[in-house]
């Protein structure tokens, strides 16, 4: 029986977002050269993510390496919920009182296009039935700056909460590191 994903997302669960080449300053990929404020920018509306308790580490490279136009797939930064909240919490209490940004379940169809809220689906389902998104719903702009250096300021929070996963084999189909639920 095919196990139905809920769209509520638990504290506990596993998040994982595809890291690329172009996350690395001069598109080296060690710790040190990531570009930390730049990995949770929104791209077409939200950030995409991947619900690892519904999509095992093999699924999410696949997922990333079809996504890796003109980019080259590198690895993921992984995070629980529970992390994004904590780190949110303090953002809002330290930095901007009005930030606000929310993970929601938004599974894909098979042409990579939002299912209604509506459709249930289940890890067997077609397209990306695990895909999910960081959406910022108030950046909380100060003055006359962009939305984007408000994001920046809490990707850089976020990003220091997160495990890089850089893999050892990104031209392989099969994911060889250690699984997700070992490294956080």
């Amino acid at each position: 029986m095919p196990i139905l994903i809920p769209k509520n997302i638990d504290d506990d669960e596993i998040l994982v977002h595809f890291i690329f080449d172009r996350n690395f300053k001069n598109k080296i990929a060690n710790e040190h050269k990531l570009i930390s404020k730049d990995i949770f920018l929104p791209n077409q509306g939200g950030v995409s993510l991947q619900r690892s308790l519904y999509c095992n580490e093999k699924t999410c490279k696949s997922f990333a390496k079809k996504v890796a136009i003109n980019r080259a797939y590198i690895g993921f930064v992984i995070f629980r919920k529970s992390t994004f909240e904590k780190v949110k919490k303090n953002y809002v209490l330290n930095d901007r009182s009005e930030f606000e940004a929310k993970l929601f379940s938004t599974p894909l169809d098979e042409n990579n296009l939002y299912l209604a809220p509506y459709i249930e689906v289940n890890v067997d389902s077609k397209g990306n039935p695990s895909h999910s998104d960081l959406i910022y719903k108030n950046p909380a702009v100060k003055g006359d700056e962009s939305p984007n250096t408000a994001i920046r300021s809490f990707s850089r929070k976020l990003s220091k909460e997160c495990k890089l996963i850089i893999d050892d084999n990104p031209d392989l189909e099969e994911y060889l590191d250690t699984p997700f639920e070992q490294i956080i």
